[in-house]
Protein backbone atom coordinates (compact mmCIF):
# COMPACT_ATOMS: atom_id res chain seq x y z
CA UNK A 1 0.00 0.00 0.00
CA UNK A 2 1.74 3.43 -1.10
CA UNK A 3 2.21 5.78 1.34
CA UNK A 4 2.30 8.66 -0.32
CA UNK A 5 -0.96 8.40 -1.52
CA UNK A 6 -2.50 7.32 1.34
CA UNK A 7 -5.48 9.31 3.70
CA UNK A 8 -5.25 6.60 6.25
CA UNK A 9 -2.80 3.71 7.98
CA UNK A 10 -3.50 0.48 10.20
CA UNK A 11 -0.67 0.06 13.16
CA UNK A 12 -0.92 -2.67 15.25
CA UNK A 13 -3.91 -4.02 13.91
CA UNK A 14 -6.38 -0.72 14.35
CA UNK A 15 -6.68 1.95 11.79
CA UNK A 16 -7.12 5.91 12.15
CA UNK A 17 -10.34 5.37 10.42
CA UNK A 18 -11.19 4.00 13.92
CA UNK A 19 -10.38 7.82 15.20
CA UNK A 20 -12.19 9.64 12.03
CA UNK A 21 -8.64 10.65 11.01
CA UNK A 22 -7.05 11.45 8.04
CA UNK A 23 -3.27 12.05 6.58
CA UNK A 24 -2.14 15.38 6.11
CA UNK A 25 1.27 16.99 4.75
CA UNK A 26 2.43 20.17 6.49
CA UNK A 27 6.00 19.91 5.83
CA UNK A 28 8.22 19.57 2.06
CA UNK A 29 9.82 16.08 3.54
CA UNK A 30 7.00 13.32 3.99
CA UNK A 31 10.11 10.07 4.17
CA UNK A 32 12.97 11.19 6.16
CA UNK A 33 14.77 7.75 5.13
CA UNK A 34 13.72 5.82 2.42
CA UNK A 35 15.99 2.27 3.22
CA UNK A 36 17.56 3.02 -0.29
CA UNK A 37 21.21 4.36 0.92
CA UNK A 38 23.81 2.36 0.87
CA UNK A 39 27.40 2.30 2.43
CA UNK A 40 30.46 0.93 0.92
CA UNK A 41 32.58 -1.18 3.45
CA UNK A 42 36.49 -0.39 2.40
CA UNK A 43 39.65 -1.05 3.55
CA UNK A 44 42.61 1.40 3.42
CA UNK A 45 44.34 1.05 0.02
CA UNK A 46 47.65 3.73 -0.72
CA UNK A 47 48.57 2.40 -3.63
CA UNK A 48 45.11 2.30 -5.33
CA UNK A 49 46.03 -0.41 -7.74
CA UNK A 50 43.48 -2.36 -6.57
CA UNK A 51 39.99 -1.91 -5.63
CA UNK A 52 39.84 -1.42 -1.49
CA UNK A 53 35.61 -2.07 -1.72
CA UNK A 54 34.79 -5.44 -0.51
CA UNK A 55 31.16 -5.29 -0.22
CA UNK A 56 27.96 -2.75 0.71
CA UNK A 57 26.15 -2.30 3.80
CA UNK A 58 22.72 -1.31 4.79
CA UNK A 59 22.89 0.85 7.57
CA UNK A 60 19.11 3.07 6.92
CA UNK A 61 16.22 2.00 7.81
CA UNK A 62 12.68 3.71 6.48
CA UNK A 63 11.45 6.60 8.71
CA UNK A 64 7.74 7.95 7.75
CA UNK A 65 6.97 11.61 8.84
CA UNK A 66 3.78 12.93 8.46
CA UNK A 67 0.16 14.83 10.45
CA UNK A 68 -2.88 13.51 10.74
CA UNK A 69 -6.55 15.56 11.69
CA UNK A 70 -9.74 15.23 11.92
CA UNK A 71 -11.52 14.71 8.45
CA UNK A 72 -13.69 17.63 9.31
CA UNK A 73 -10.14 19.58 10.86
CA UNK A 74 -12.18 19.98 14.00
CA UNK A 75 -10.55 20.28 17.14
CA UNK A 76 -9.23 16.64 18.70
CA UNK A 77 -10.90 16.42 22.53
CA UNK A 78 -8.58 15.20 25.30
CA UNK A 79 -10.11 12.10 26.04
CA UNK A 80 -9.44 11.07 22.27
CA UNK A 81 -5.83 12.49 22.43
CA UNK A 82 -5.20 9.98 25.04
CA UNK A 83 -6.82 6.94 23.24
CA UNK A 84 -4.18 8.16 20.07
CA UNK A 85 -1.60 8.24 22.15
CA UNK A 86 -2.13 5.16 23.98
CA UNK A 87 -2.56 3.60 20.20
CA UNK A 88 0.69 4.75 18.59
CA UNK A 89 2.65 3.80 21.66
CA UNK A 90 1.00 0.71 22.82
CA UNK A 91 3.86 -1.13 21.50
CA UNK A 92 7.49 -0.90 22.73
CA UNK A 93 8.46 -3.64 19.41
CA UNK A 94 7.76 -3.19 16.11
CA UNK A 95 4.44 -3.65 15.05
CA UNK A 96 2.91 -3.98 11.18
CA UNK A 97 2.51 -0.83 9.45
CA UNK A 98 0.48 -0.11 6.55
CA UNK A 99 -1.11 2.61 4.37
CA UNK A 100 -4.44 2.40 2.85
CA UNK A 101 -4.85 3.01 -0.87
CA UNK A 102 -6.54 1.45 -3.76
CA UNK A 103 -2.40 0.43 -4.93
CA UNK A 104 -2.12 -2.92 -6.88
CA UNK A 105 0.80 -3.99 -5.09
CA UNK A 106 0.05 -3.78 -1.30
CA UNK A 107 2.98 -3.07 0.91
CA UNK A 108 3.62 -3.37 4.88
CA UNK A 109 6.18 -2.59 7.17
CA UNK A 110 7.36 -3.49 10.75
CA UNK A 111 7.22 -0.08 12.87
CA UNK A 112 7.50 1.81 16.11
CA UNK A 113 5.59 5.35 16.30
CA UNK A 114 9.59 7.25 18.10
CA UNK A 115 7.32 10.62 18.34
CA UNK A 116 4.05 12.33 18.88
CA UNK A 117 3.94 16.47 18.44
CA UNK A 118 0.94 17.97 19.20
CA UNK A 119 -0.20 20.56 16.96
CA UNK A 120 -1.85 23.22 18.66
CA UNK A 121 -3.76 26.50 16.56
CA UNK A 122 -5.66 29.50 18.69
CA UNK A 123 -5.35 27.34 22.01
CA UNK A 124 -6.86 24.52 20.40
CA UNK A 125 -5.87 20.88 19.64
CA UNK A 126 -6.19 20.33 15.54
CA UNK A 127 -3.34 17.60 14.96
CA UNK A 128 -1.08 15.57 15.75
CA UNK A 129 2.66 15.38 14.07
CA UNK A 130 4.26 11.72 14.14
CA UNK A 131 6.91 9.89 13.58
CA UNK A 132 7.41 5.92 12.49
CA UNK A 133 10.58 4.45 12.26
CA UNK A 134 10.76 1.07 10.69
CA UNK A 135 13.05 -1.86 11.75
CA UNK A 136 14.46 -2.35 8.00
CA UNK A 137 15.33 -1.04 4.82
CA UNK A 138 13.04 -3.24 3.47
CA UNK A 139 9.00 -3.38 3.12
CA UNK A 140 7.23 -6.51 2.67
CA UNK A 141 4.20 -7.75 0.46
CA UNK A 142 1.73 -8.96 1.98
CA UNK A 143 2.02 -12.58 3.49
CA UNK A 144 1.69 -16.04 1.67
CA UNK A 145 0.15 -18.92 3.01
CA UNK A 146 0.39 -22.34 0.73
CA UNK A 147 -1.57 -25.37 1.97
CA UNK A 148 -0.15 -28.88 0.57
CA UNK A 149 -1.87 -32.31 1.67
CA UNK A 150 0.76 -35.15 1.61
CA UNK A 151 -0.17 -38.91 1.30
CA UNK A 152 3.25 -40.35 0.48
CA UNK A 153 4.79 -37.36 -1.47
CA UNK A 154 3.90 -34.02 -2.92
CA UNK A 155 5.52 -30.82 -4.96
CA UNK A 156 4.88 -27.30 -4.58
CA UNK A 157 6.44 -24.38 -6.29
CA UNK A 158 7.23 -21.02 -4.59
CA UNK A 159 8.52 -17.88 -6.22
CA UNK A 160 10.90 -15.53 -4.78
CA UNK A 161 10.18 -12.66 -6.63
CA UNK A 162 11.65 -9.72 -4.31
CA UNK A 163 13.55 -6.86 -5.75
CA UNK A 164 16.89 -7.60 -4.21
CA UNK A 165 18.82 -10.35 -5.49
CA UNK A 166 20.85 -11.60 -2.42
CA UNK A 167 17.65 -12.15 -0.14
CA UNK A 168 16.65 -15.06 1.18
CA UNK A 169 13.15 -16.35 2.66
CA UNK A 170 13.56 -18.25 5.46
CA UNK A 171 9.40 -19.31 6.14
CA UNK A 172 7.38 -20.59 8.82
CA UNK A 173 6.20 -24.27 7.92
CA UNK A 174 3.19 -25.61 10.22
CA UNK A 175 2.87 -29.86 10.11
CA UNK A 176 -0.29 -31.43 11.48
CA UNK A 177 0.14 -35.24 11.18
CA UNK A 178 -1.78 -38.59 12.68
CA UNK A 179 1.30 -40.71 11.57
CA UNK A 180 4.20 -41.74 13.60
CA UNK A 181 6.50 -41.85 9.93
CA UNK A 182 9.40 -39.46 9.47
CA UNK A 183 8.52 -36.13 6.95
CA UNK A 184 11.10 -35.00 4.76
CA UNK A 185 11.05 -31.44 2.71
CA UNK A 186 13.27 -30.99 0.40
CA UNK A 187 13.73 -27.84 -1.89
CA UNK A 188 14.68 -29.16 -5.15
CA UNK A 189 16.18 -26.22 -6.44
CA UNK A 190 18.21 -25.24 -3.65
CA UNK A 191 19.51 -28.63 -3.51
CA UNK A 192 18.80 -29.88 0.23
CA UNK A 193 16.35 -31.17 2.59
CA UNK A 194 15.29 -31.94 6.57
CA UNK A 195 13.83 -34.55 8.13
CA UNK A 196 11.69 -34.31 10.93
CA UNK A 197 10.83 -37.62 12.91
CA UNK A 198 7.54 -37.45 14.24
CA UNK A 199 6.92 -40.66 16.49
CA UNK A 200 8.33 -38.96 19.95
CA UNK A 201 6.07 -36.43 19.23
CA UNK A 202 2.79 -35.92 21.75
CA UNK A 203 -0.55 -35.85 19.97
CA UNK A 204 -3.07 -32.57 21.07
CA UNK A 205 -6.42 -32.69 21.63
CA UNK A 206 -7.43 -33.61 17.98
CA UNK A 207 -5.54 -36.32 17.73
CA UNK A 208 -2.96 -34.97 15.52
CA UNK A 209 0.77 -33.71 16.08
CA UNK A 210 1.35 -30.19 15.24
CA UNK A 211 5.32 -29.14 14.95
CA UNK A 212 6.23 -25.60 13.48
CA UNK A 213 9.50 -24.63 12.09
CA UNK A 214 10.28 -21.12 12.62
CA UNK A 215 13.14 -21.12 10.10
CA UNK A 216 14.23 -17.48 10.60
CA UNK A 217 14.53 -17.79 14.39
CA UNK A 218 16.05 -21.70 13.76
CA UNK A 219 13.22 -22.60 16.58
CA UNK A 220 11.09 -25.53 16.47
CA UNK A 221 7.62 -24.99 18.67
CA UNK A 222 4.27 -26.63 19.30
CA UNK A 223 0.97 -25.01 19.13
CA UNK A 224 1.13 -22.92 22.67
CA UNK A 225 4.78 -21.73 20.67
CA UNK A 226 6.49 -23.32 23.35
CA UNK A 227 9.98 -24.78 22.40
CA UNK A 228 10.37 -28.54 21.31
CA UNK A 229 13.71 -29.98 22.20
CA UNK A 230 15.47 -31.12 18.84
CA UNK A 231 16.25 -34.30 19.79
CA UNK A 232 12.49 -35.51 19.89
CA UNK A 233 12.25 -35.03 16.26
CA UNK A 234 15.29 -36.82 15.83
CA UNK A 235 18.15 -34.18 15.44
CA UNK A 236 20.74 -35.92 17.32
CA UNK A 237 24.36 -36.98 16.69
CA UNK A 238 22.87 -40.00 13.85
CA UNK A 239 20.87 -37.53 11.79
CA UNK A 240 20.84 -37.34 8.30
CA UNK A 241 18.11 -36.69 5.47
CA UNK A 242 17.82 -37.64 2.34
CA UNK A 243 17.67 -35.24 -1.07
CA UNK A 244 16.88 -37.02 -3.88
CA UNK A 245 18.14 -34.63 -6.32
CA UNK A 246 21.28 -35.24 -5.46
CA UNK A 247 20.77 -39.09 -4.65
CA UNK A 248 22.59 -39.09 -1.50
CA UNK A 249 22.22 -37.94 2.60
CA UNK A 250 22.79 -34.44 3.88
CA UNK A 251 24.43 -34.51 7.96
CA UNK A 252 23.65 -30.89 8.96
CA UNK A 253 20.31 -29.35 9.61
CA UNK A 254 18.68 -27.53 6.88
CA UNK A 255 16.49 -24.72 7.53
CA UNK A 256 14.15 -24.68 4.32
CA UNK A 257 14.81 -21.51 2.58
CA UNK A 258 13.08 -19.99 -0.29
CA UNK A 259 16.38 -18.64 -2.55
CA UNK A 260 16.02 -15.98 -5.14
CA UNK A 261 13.36 -16.55 -8.06
CA UNK A 262 11.16 -20.07 -8.41
CA UNK A 263 12.04 -22.84 -5.62
CA UNK A 264 10.13 -26.14 -6.22
CA UNK A 265 9.89 -28.22 -3.05
CA UNK A 266 9.15 -32.19 -2.71
CA UNK A 267 7.63 -32.99 0.32
CA UNK A 268 7.63 -36.86 1.49
CA UNK A 269 5.71 -38.08 4.43
CA UNK A 270 1.87 -38.01 5.32
CA UNK A 271 0.79 -34.88 6.84
CA UNK A 272 -1.06 -31.35 6.20
CA UNK A 273 1.73 -29.18 5.49
CA UNK A 274 1.43 -25.14 5.36
CA UNK A 275 4.22 -22.52 4.48
CA UNK A 276 3.71 -18.86 5.50
CA UNK A 277 5.91 -16.24 3.99
CA UNK A 278 6.35 -12.50 3.29
CA UNK A 279 8.51 -11.01 0.35
CA UNK A 280 10.75 -8.21 1.04
CA UNK A 281 10.47 -5.57 -1.62
CA UNK A 282 13.17 -2.97 -1.50
CA UNK A 283 12.77 -0.77 -5.28
CA UNK A 284 9.36 1.46 -4.75
CA UNK A 285 8.66 0.91 -1.53
CA UNK A 286 6.98 3.59 -0.85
Amino acid sequence: MSFLSAKSFVYNKKSSEDFNLLIAWTDDVNVSENGLHIDLKKTPNKSKLNTNIYGVERNENIIFDFSIYHKDFSEIQRIQSIQINEWLTSSSTPKILMFNDDDSCPLHYYAICTNIDDIVVGGKLIGKHINFETNSSFSFSEKNLRTCVVNGSNQLSINNTTNSYEIIIYPKIIIETTSASPIIIENITDKKSVTINTDRITSIGSGSKFIMLDCLNMSILDKENQLIPAYKIGWDNNYRSYVSCIDRYINNIYWIRIIKGMNKLKITGNCKIMIEYEIPRKAGCL
